[in-house]
């Protein structure tokens, strides 16, 4: 089923749309740039976000940059020359990376570079499919600044303090590998990085969309909860109750016992 998402592309000029089966993908289409970011491809990315969280027919979307080499390589630096006045509003971006998060899978299918602000990007999705060649790196410290969108906290979160300190404060560029046997990256595609991006985004849109709302849901609010006894309580998880009162359940149920596939209605 095609989605009314890329008509709202129509209206941008750095970020690229199109929808396919319940799956969105958003294109940074800065490459002359490598997919740099400046306000307004932020602004653009953020519409078709909202956009995407806000259409029923969509169930995961795919973010990856244009071309070969670069998801992003981060804050473009030459813009913000241009507008000095970027300086003195370091949250850049972050109505990108700091946004409560969705009840909907975003999936980073990283493409070469992802540096700084573009790391940062691809860390605030929820899973991170890369290809053989990409890089990750925050190098911020080598050009005087610092990884204010969220790269530093996340990589604490997931990697303890001195793994994600020696990469933060070293600015060292790192590759897909290595991110893969560090835990941030959920995947390497030897082949299409694409290829490998839509048959996971697929096989999440094959499953019951409030579930993984809640899934989600528990996986990041645990996080906050003050002690495991908090967090394994149920009553913790709005979106949980929801599920389980839902005909989605039901319905689950009898396609199990019935031996085909559910037809979810997201309700």
């Amino acid at each position: 089923m095609n989605s009314p998402i890329p008509s709202l592309a129509e209206n941008f000029r750095y970020i690229e749309a199109s929808a396919t089966d319940g799956v969105v993908t958003l294109t940074i289409n800065r490459p002359d740039v490598l997919n740099a970011f400046h306000p307004p491809a932020c602004a653009e990315l953020g519409a078709a976000l909202d956009a995407f969280e806000h259409d029923p027919a969509l169930r995961v979307a795919l973010i990856t940059g244009a071309g070969e080499r670069a998801f992003s390589a981060g804050f473009d630096l030459q813009y913000a020359n241009a507008h000095p006045e970027l300086y003195e509003a370091p949250m850049f971006g972050s109505e990108l990376v700091r946004r409560a998060r969705g009840r909907k899978p975003v999936i980073a299918a990283v493409n070469g570079v992802a540096l700084g602000f573009g790391f940062e990007l691809a860390l605030a999705c929820d899973l991170i499919v890369a290809g053989a060649g990409a890089r990750f790196g925050l190098p911020e410290v080598k050009v005087g600044l610092a990884a204010l969108a969220g790269g530093v906290v996340r990589l604490t979160r997931e990697l303890g303090p001195k793994r994600a300190l020696g990469l933060a404060l070293s600015g060292d560029i790192i590759t897909a590998a290595e991110g893969l046997r560090l835990g941030f990256v959920n995947a390497v595609a030897e082949g299409d990085v694409m290829e490998m991006a839509r048959a996971l985004a697929v096989k999440l849109s094959r499953n019951a969309p409030l579930s993984l709302a809640a899934t989600r849901e528990m996986a990041y609010r645990s996080l906050d909860l003050p002690d495991l006894e908090s967090a394994l309580d149920p009553a913790q998880y709005p979106s949980l109750r929801a599920v389980l009162a839902s005909e989605d359940a039901q319905e689950g149920r009898r396609a199990f016992l019935e031996k085909r596939a559910p037809v979810w209605k997201n309700r």
